[in-house]
């Protein structure tokens, strides 16, 4: 039962959240709508993106390939909501050697999922929620073997990482004199989070919040120009519970909601993000680009 709690309850949310009579009556299908009715957060981790992060200390990359694409609509203009049904493909890799041509991949992360994200119009913005379901997994690749002594880098063989959990996520987005504030909250249960012999803790709880400035230095070729930061926070049990921060400095070519191109700074303190390296805590700062898609 505990699996499906998040199911139930954003189910409830549907049936109860400004879905009214009259909302039914005037009621849109979309297939394949524009754009993207919950953008991916800017901080989180586990969220689709493209891009390169590079860590300054050590010269190593976190290369992201992932999008998150809406397949369904379902428009209730009486109510100004709307719920949409989409996928979500994401992969991240730990780039520890890029000479001669060739990276040189330690370690990869791999997550497909699909979503559902219900949002309505109220004064000066929007309320969203999303919920997901997500298969993750994590592997060691040739960058973590060395070929001379025919061993795994610092005597560390693959662990059998294995995730799929369903995520409930709250967000207020609000618009304040052209400035975009969403600030969020949420919760995730692992349906059989397991790493080797170790059952690691089932909850995840995140929270955190982005804030933008459009055109702070004027338009780029007729585009806004958003400078942002965004800042994410979770605790996660590996079986111990451990915080987890994030934090973004950057700017955004491009609408904010929209299309774009975003180069920015992060901070990142907590347990390693590559899930073969999860129980060592990592300080990280790193530099970066990152495509907005949809």
């Amino acid at each position: 039962m505990k699996k499906f709690l998040p199911v139930i309850l954003f189910v409830f949310l549907f049936t109860r959240i400004g879905i009214s009579q009259d909302s039914l009556s005037t009621f849109k299908f979309d297939f394949l709508p524009a754009g993207i009715n919950f953008m991916p957060l800017k901080a989180g981790i586990d969220e689709p993106r493209m891009g390169i992060l590079y860590y300054t200390a050590n010269s190593d990359l976190k290369a992201d390939i992932g999008n998150s694409v809406d397949v369904l609509g379902f428009n209730f203009p009486a109510s100004k909501s709307r719920i949409t049904v989409g996928a979500d493909f994401m992969a991240y890799a730990y780039v520890t050697s890029y000479l001669a041509y060739r990276l040189q991949i330690n370690a990869i992360d791999g997550f497909f999922g699909g979503n559902a994200a219900y949002s309505k119009e109220c004064d000066n913005g929007r309320f969203v929620t999303r919920f997901r379901y997500i298969h993750s997994s994590a592997h060691l690749v040739d960058g973590a073997w060395d070929p001379v002594t025919q061993q795994w880098l610092n005597n560390q063989p693959p662990n059998p990482y294995g995730n799929n959990y369903g995520e409930i996520l709250f967000a207020r987005e609000n618009i304040f004199a052209g400035n975009f504030l969403r600030y969020y909250a949420g919760a995730s249960m692992s349906t059989g989070m397991k790493t080797g012999d170790e059952k690691l803790n089932k909850n995840l709880y995140k929270a955190g919040f982005e804030y933008a400035i459009p055109n702070l230095f004027g338009t780029c070729f007729e585009k806004d120009e958003n400078i942002f930061v965004a800042v994410n926070y979770d605790l996660r049990g590996i079986p111990e519970y451990v915080a987890n921060q994030n934090y973004m400095i950057g700017l955004k070519f491009g609408s904010w909601q929209g299309k774009g191109i975003i180069f920015y700074a992060s901070y990142y303190n907590g347990g390693d993000v590559f899930n073969q390296y999860l129980d060592i805590r990592v300080s990280r700062f790193g530099i970066g680009f990152m495509f907005d898609f949809i």
